[in-house]
């Protein structure tokens, strides 16, 4: 589990400065040297203030870069460059041979192209140096990885000794000039971050996860951050009233739950011990995203709580006490046996 989440920072789209953008301190920070549209007269000058902010912040910076980076910062070497602009690390891409990886490597950390990068270039390039390797981002709405190709190139990666990063859209304004995410799936373009995270990290194998937009919400950020320090997924969500001392327990699927449905492990020992009578009410079709609890009419099963990842038909036995946000029912998915979860506002 990555023990923060990366941001992603542009020049063009912060004023010059990344004070404008509320990002963490200590966060690792992906920023790009190659775009075309930032490199004006003055770019050397407001870059390297701009990577000063960063590591007065001790953010640890990764950043894309091409040889015309080199050409532009007046610098002879990327180990100058990385001195110059405090750099953690660079990411190599075009017009970079292997051979020259090889020789940046072994003086500052290198991260390859892992989309791209074929597994010729994997077996000449490990234990070069430290290495990690990095999947694109695409800010093109249907030209984003499927998920098959990203856990094949991802196991490869890995079996060779390389961390694998990928990337996440953000939230609110998103980076011109289509402002449709950067995301490495395309199937998260248009989900939720806290989703998109947990599902690189859970199912697809991935090291790291950055934002590849330069905002994100802080609620989002909090869950993100609770799920990567904790391993607990919250599941914003509307409760009944009179079931609002669910909001904020830690919650435990059962190891035997099936497929269609969560099994709360804690709920009855918890209704036990909160002294609740659950009489019938709102027992309705038990739509996917709902949350139930077993009434009284389903005898020692009273109390127990579950949340449905599939529709199940009316049971007049079982109430439904709220619904899970609409955007974060796939988050279901993600909650497997023994996992840990809350609900949450």
């Amino acid at each position: 589990m990555p023990e923060a989440l990366g941001r992603s920072l542009y020049l063009s789209e912060s004023n010059g400065t990344p004070g404008g953008l509320v990002i963490p301190s200590g966060v690792p920070v992906f920023i790009s040297l190659h775009r075309e549209e930032e490199m004006t007269d003055d770019w050397p000058q407001k870059i390297s203030q701009f990577c000063s902010s960063l590591a007065e912040k001790n953010c640890t910076i990764l950043a894309d870069i091409s040889k015309r980076t080199l050409e532009t910062m007046r610098v002879g070497s990327v180990k100058e460059l990385c001195e110059v602009l405090h750099l953690g690390a660079v990411r190599v891409d075009y017009g970079f041979t292997v051979s020259e990886i090889k020789a940046i490597a072994q003086e500052t950390p290198v991260v390859l192209n892992a989309s791209c990068i074929t597994e010729e270039e994997m077996k000449e390039l490990c234990g070069c140096g430290e290495l990690l390797a990095m999947h694109n981002f695409y800010p093109r709405p249907e030209t984003g990885l499927d998920e098959d190709y990203l856990k094949e190139r991802t196991a490869l990666l890995q079996q060779y000794g390389f961390k694998v990063i990928a990337f996440i859209a953000g939230t609110g304004r998103k980076r011109g000039p289509l402002q449709e995410g950067l995301p490495t799936l395309e199937a998260h373009r248009y989900l939720p971050p806290l989703y998109a995270c947990a599902d690189l990290i859970l199912n697809d194998g991935i090291d790291q996860v950055y934002v590849g937009d330069p905002e994100l919400e802080e609620m989002e950020q909090q869950r993100i951050d609770r799920f990567l320090k904790e391993g607990i997924l919250e599941l914003p969500c509307s409760l009944r009233a009179g079931y609002e001392d669910l909001y904020g327990q830690v919650f435990t699927n059962r190891i035997d739950s099936p497929k269609g449905l969560i099994r709360v492990a804690e709920s009855r020992e918890y209704s036990i011990s909160s002294g609740r009578t659950v009489k019938p009410e709102n027992s309705v079709v038990r739509r996917r995203g709902t949350i139930t609890m077993d009434n009284e009419d389903y005898l020692r099963y009273a109390g127990e709580v579950m949340i449905m990842r599939a529709d199940h038909p009316q049971d007049p036995r079982v109430n439904v006490i709220g619904t899970i946000q609409k955007e974060y029912v796939p988050l279901l998915d993600l909650i497997n046996r023994g996992a840990k979860f809350t609900f949450s506002k």
